[in-house]
């Protein structure tokens, strides 16, 4: 019987502005007096960086800091890339996270937040498992707040925070530590089929993967 639920955050519950990730190209691109490449293709350097070291997080089972991420973003796209330095990554960090509160994600449908609140009613715990990438848990934390759902979770994970990310075995002991019920009676629910799905059935949670970003509490509640 299941009595405590995990989220996956990204393309389960919410997804991108869709302004943003091209505001943040421009931005790189304004920061940096890049001429020769339009912010698309910018964009396109961006996202590649975030699926390298997303692949890379879910091997080593750490957290690579955005930082650092934003430092081989700029060595891929400025045009004299050994005059990168750190501090030029921490500065693009901050603004870009003063873009994402500008323009801030949006839920991936409009029944998430119902599907939180029956499932709050109908008495499970709720956490939130959230790999990061560009945009960590210190930023995510005030987002969702103002997006109205926070109060529906028991706990939050981020990876940043405990630099462990999904599929790691350390990630999911985190979440089982702060349930307080048996690993069978977590069901982990998540996009991803290695870092959700799998990782949670290894570990020993149950695990639904969202295939249909329109699902709805129905969908949720067949896995109950």
């Amino acid at each position: 019987m299941i009595k405590h639920i995990s989220f996956d955050l990204w393309m389960t519950l919410i997804q991108s502005h869709p302004e943003f990730k091209l505001k943040r190209a421009q931005l790189i691109a304004d920061m940096f007096g890049i001429k020769d490449k339009e912010a698309k293709d910018i964009d396109s350097f961006v996202r590649s960086v975030d699926k390298v070291f997303d692949r890379k997080n879910m091997i080593s089972g750490q957290k690579l800091s955005a930082n650092v991420m934003y430092c081989k973003v700029l060595q891929k796209v400025v045009p004299d890339a050994q005059a990168v330095t750190l501090d030029n990554a921490i500065e693009l960090r901050k603004k870009s996270d003063e873009l994402f509160i500008e323009y801030p994600p949006v839920f991936l449908n409009e029944n998430i937040p119902h599907i939180l609140s029956e499932l709050k009613k109908d008495g499970y715990t709720i956490n939130l498992s959230s790999n990061t990438g560009f945009i960590e848990g210190d930023i995510l934390r005030p987002t969702l707040s103002r997006m109205g759902i926070i109060d529906y979770f028991d706990f939050l994970v981020f990876s940043d925070e405990i630099n462990a990310s999904k599929p790691s075995s350390y990630f999911f002991q985190t979440v089982f530590e702060n349930a307080h019920v048996d690993k069978h009676e977590i069901l982990h629910i998540g996009d991803n089929p290695k870092a959700d799905y799998q990782g949670a059935k290894s570990f020993g949670f149950d695990a639904l993967l969202i295939t249909n970003n329109n699902y709805t509490i129905d969908d949720v509640k067949r896995k109950l």
